[in-house]
């Protein structure tokens, strides 16, 4: 899934920039990701349904086929130069659709893969190969706006979109779900009821939806639309500096996963989830508040160090909750969180547009930090999780 990675991080920092350069309009950027985002919440449960359905490469494998047209249709189009950013919006948002049903298979296949007792370990660590190609991608990215055209970077993206589908097709182990009688029968509809169920009669996965969506609407756009809009529009840099500010980001994700990989055990992970949330949100303030590039470069270090490790502990602690056969629906339920970050885009991008980069991530940085405080005092579930 390496490939795949690096491909999804050039593109989010190519997109955002050649939405941009198309329309000058930071709410259209905040489009980009809105559509990207948007079918994880359409989708939902019936995405985890059906990765409880089927063999999960199987899954990951159509997701990447899909993500490899998508690429590659905007190559003719940017050739032509007929390119419209309703076209890439549109193109971005059937990559969307992968992403409702990669997300919950990349989660749900780990424990075919590992043994139980290694199951955080792999977790962190798989956090950790893809935010490794966050730099590798960010930089690629970078150098490729630089010394090339949009189409040569999309084009480079559908062949590692390629080289994922190969890899995934070298995995022998049986990744088919653990299914019960009661599974084998039931339908799409049943399944996701059952999950849903699951989900209420425990309680404790609500509060990790919970925590997540705080996250996903009031830090995660910083990065696919404050911070294109800060580079191109308000420091003046040259666009590759987008990509090389995302990989900034890569190196605080990497050693966040690694520190979460070598914990032997996690005790309260729903405070140590509100307090990355009020740390995220603090670092925001600073990222508004910081003249110099190598300060933002900094910040960003530390950003994407305690978003990663927020998203870590979430998805381990929802992973730990689930049985088997329940583990798509279980991983799904967080493309509910992953499916509000179009709320979170829309309005960072009217923010940018209305106030500037700068006070629209003040306003978010504030809000993620009044939020953990509020669930902190008033939803006493997230402190038992």
């Amino acid at each position: 899934m390496i490939a795949r990675a690096a491909a999804q991080w050039m593109d989010q920092v190519a997109r955002p920039v050649l939405v941009f350069e198309l329309t000058d309009s930071a709410f259209l950027v905040g489009a980009v990701i809105a559509a990207r985002m948007a079918p994880n919440f359409l989708l939902g449960l019936f995405a985890g349904s059906l990765v409880d359905r089927y063999p999960r490469r199987n899954v990951l494998v159509a997701s990447q086929i899909l993500n490899g047209i998508a690429s590659l249709a905007l190559v003719p189009l940017l050739l032509s130069g007929w390119i419209e950013a309703w076209q890439v919006i549109a193109l971005v948002s059937l990559q969307g659709v992968t992403i409702a049903f990669f997300q919950p298979a990349r989660q749900a296949i780990l424990p075919a893969l590992v043994p139980v007792e290694t199951l955080r370990a792999a977790v962190a660590m798989s956090q950790t190969a893809q935010h490794s190609m966050r730099i590798v991608g960010g930089i690629m990215g970078g150098v490729l706006l630089a010394v090339t055209s949009f189409e040569t970077i999309y084009a480079l993206m559908a062949v590692l979109y390629a080289v994922a589908v190969l890899l995934l097709l070298g995995i022998r182990s049986d990744t088919r779900p653990a299914r019960g009688i009661e599974t084998a029968r039931a339908s799409i509809w049943q399944s996701t009821k059952e999950g849903a169920r699951w989900a209420l009669k425990e309680r404790r996965p609500l509060a990790i939806v919970l925590l997540g969506s705080l996250l996903f609407i009031l830090v995660v756009p910083y990065q696919s639309v404050f911070l294109p809009i800060l580079v191109l529009d308000e420091l003046g840099k040259d666009r590759a500096f987008v990509g090389y500010l995302a990989a900034a980001t890569g190196v605080g994700a990497v050693f966040a996963s690694l520190t979460v990989a070598s914990l032997r055990r996690l005790p309260a992970p729903g405070l140590v989830m509100l307090s990355l949330l009020a740390l995220s949100g603090a670092l925001l303030l600073a990222l508004a508040a910081s003249p110099w590039l190598p300060l933002i470069a900094l910040v960003l270090v530390g950003l994407g160090g305690s978003n990663v490790a927020f998203m870590s502990v979430n998805n381990l602690t929802m992973l730990g909750l689930a049985p088997d056969a329940m583990a798509g629906r279980a991983m799904s339920l967080m493309n509910f969180a992953r499916g509000l970050i179009p709320v979170g885009a829309l309005v960072a991008g009217a923010l940018a547009d209305s106030w500037g980069a700068r006070e629209g991530m003040l306003a978010m940085g504030i809000a993620a930090i009044a939020a953990a405080i509020l669930v902190a005092l008033f939803v006493p579930a997230v402190r038992r999780v």
